[in-house]
């Protein structure tokens, strides 16, 4: 009989949790204990499932409960909010951390991250980033010193984020690619984790047939300027669209980047200028995706990876940035996937996928993202570190 673990999960109240505690119970059934903490104070969970191993809890709470923590339990952060640090920072040096990393602890943190390189020439001149203040940067770099001097000093968010950072041993990532980009930002090498919270079952319906022809483009996946529409929009506006329709995501996001766009798209474009303003359920917004002949996105970073897997499943033809790790883990597993830097232009960007393209993508995707085998490939990873 196998041995039973004691794997014990902190989160915050998001959406996709439900599918990491599908996919953990599927792997160790009655194994998982899953701390959640509510987005709102009457603490009551809007999206993640009532159950009897989900338990709500505060972050004084959290720290009660680590005395009582099983001697080998394994403990999953997914994310590193700020509301974890304390938690982490008092776990005894016996228990594994596996921080599950979603991209905003490091991408939206100046101290680590300088977000101007996420925006072309275009976006960037338009909607200028923000700026780490002179006085806070002095304030960060002369506090160790002062420490020297007063012991009780408290500590400041960035070093309270280094100090759980450090308590951490595996960095969890979909990819080893964007786990190579995230070590580099932290300066700390971890052990790598894979995990996806979205098996290619649960993004698309795997058994639909894709449609023919294509007669639509889409810019985006959000109305968020690291999406850098305007540069996108300016690229191809001297292209001969004939009768495609450009589908341009913009339900969610910056609601002055939204409105600049609006006005823009409709300049450039015309009639041909297609935004999504209102929220569709999922079978809806695929039955737009599976429309699309060619996508662009063109994000420095990962983002809208479920969009483009799904328009990947229905045969688009996909540009994204080489500055994307999700690009380069793209090719790396033999998808047919373009780059937009120096592979987007009028001549590609009329020659749709063969038939013969589309089912080699799908044969990869399905093979790479399938449930089953993100399910051994999480038991693998997880019964290794229980050794």
């Amino acid at each position: 009989m196998a041995e039973s673990l004691d794997i014990i999960h902190l989160c915050e109240d998001e959406k996709f949790i439900n599918l990491a505690i599908e996919q953990f119970e599927f792997c160790f059934p009655g194994q998982n204990i899953f701390y959640v903490i509510p987005n709102s104070l009457d603490e009551k969970l809007k999206h993640v499932s009532q159950s009897d191993f989900v338990i709500i809890t505060n972050q004084e709470h959290l720290i009660l409960i680590i005395s009582s923590l099983p001697k080998g339990a394994i403990i999953i952060l997914h994310s590193l909010s700020p509301r974890f640090y304390n938690f982490v920072i008092h776990l005894p040096e016996s228990l594994t951390v596996v921080w599950l990393c979603f991209g905003f602890e490091i991408y939206k943190d100046p101290i680590y991250f300088n977000d101007r390189v996420l925006l072309d020439k275009l976006t960037l001149r338009k909607f200028p980033l923000r700026k780490v203040s002179v006085k806070e940067s002095i304030k960060e770099k002369v506090r160790p010193f002062y420490r020297l001097f007063n012991q009780k000093l408290p500590l400041s968010k960035k070093e309270y984020k280094q100090k759980a950072l450090k308590r951490i041993n595996y960095l969890g990532s979909s990819f080893k690619e964007e786990f190579d980009q995230i070590s580099k930002m932290i300066n700390q090498r971890k052990n790598y984790f894979s995990f996806w919270y979205f098996p290619i079952e649960i993004i698309v319906e795997i058994d639909k047939p894709f449609i023919f022809p294509k007669t639509n483009m889409l810019i985006g996946n959000s109305g968020f300027n690291t999406m850098n529409h305007l540069d996108v929009f300016h690229k191809i506006k001297r292209y001969h669209l004939d009768n495609m329709n450009i589908i341009v995501p913009l339900n969610y996001g910056k609601p002055e980047y939204i409105e600049y766009l609006l006005i823009e798209g409709e300049r450039i474009f015309q009639n041909k200028f297609n935004p999504l303003l209102s929220f569709m359920d999922l079978h809806v917004y695929n039955s737009v995706l599976n429309s699309v002949g060619v996508a662009i996105f063109n994000n420095k970073r990962q983002q809208a990876i479920g969009n483009t897997i799904a328009l990947l499943w229905f045969g688009s033809k996909i540009f994204l940035s080489e500055k994307n790790s999700f690009y380069h883990y793209l090719k790396r597993i033999g998808i047919i996937v373009f780059c937009y830097e120096s592979e987007l232009n009028e001549k590609s960007f009329s020659k749709f996928l063969s038939l013969e393209e589309i089912e080699h993508n799908r044969r990869i995707l399905l093979k790479e993202l399938n449930k089953e085998h993100l399910g051994k490939l999480l038991k693998e990873q997880i019964l290794k570190i229980n050794k």
